[in-house]
């Protein structure tokens, strides 16, 4: 079986909690294991060194395909960088991602962000692929938590407390 996984963080960020464990055991069981994620930047909001963003990357770690596509790297209080920064990895991942990757079997998506998803529900579309949502943080919880929005109205539209 050939297995997708989208995550807008990857190692060798800290960020990923699973890091290459997933697609490692998958790869174990035999299946053929590609990602698709973003060139490292997170904590700091700088791209790591030895990487340089450009149009794509395709590397090999520990025999995993992992396709790096271009994002606006930020991880700062600034709404508008965090905006761009999730919707350049979406928007990149949805159109050099997916055309890299190939049609694959399954889509096993690593949230957060939820815009990660937009790419994988993209491949269900064009292709009928079935897609597998792997939540670690709820969406709402992380935009009180961020600072992000402070506005009690809007906070509470979307079900979540504002103290």
């Amino acid at each position: 079986m050939r297995v997708l996984m989208i995550s807008q963080w990857f190692d060798p960020e800290p960020a990923d909690v699973k890091g290459l464990l997933s697609p490692e055991s998958w790869q174990k069981r035999g299946h053929d294991v590609v990602v698709i994620t973003g060139f490292p930047n997170y904590p700091g909001g700088k791209v790591y060194p030895g990487y340089r963003i450009k149009c794509w990357q395709r590397e090999r770690r520990d025999g995993i395909d992992v396709i790096r596509v271009p994002l606006y790297p930020s991880h700062d209080r600034s709404k508008l960088g965090r905006i761009l920064n999730y919707a350049t990895f979406t928007l990149a991942a949805s159109t050099i991602g997916l055309s890299l990757a190939g049609r694959v079997d399954v889509v096993y998506i690593y949230h957060p962000p939820a815009t990660v998803a937009c790419p994988a529900l993209l491949a269900r579309l064009l292709w009928r692929t079935p897609c597998v949502i792997d939540i670690q943080d709820m969406w709402p919880d992380a935009i009180r938590a961020s600072g992000m929005i402070q506005s009690g109205t809007i906070l509470r539209a979307i079900g979540i407390s504002p103290e």
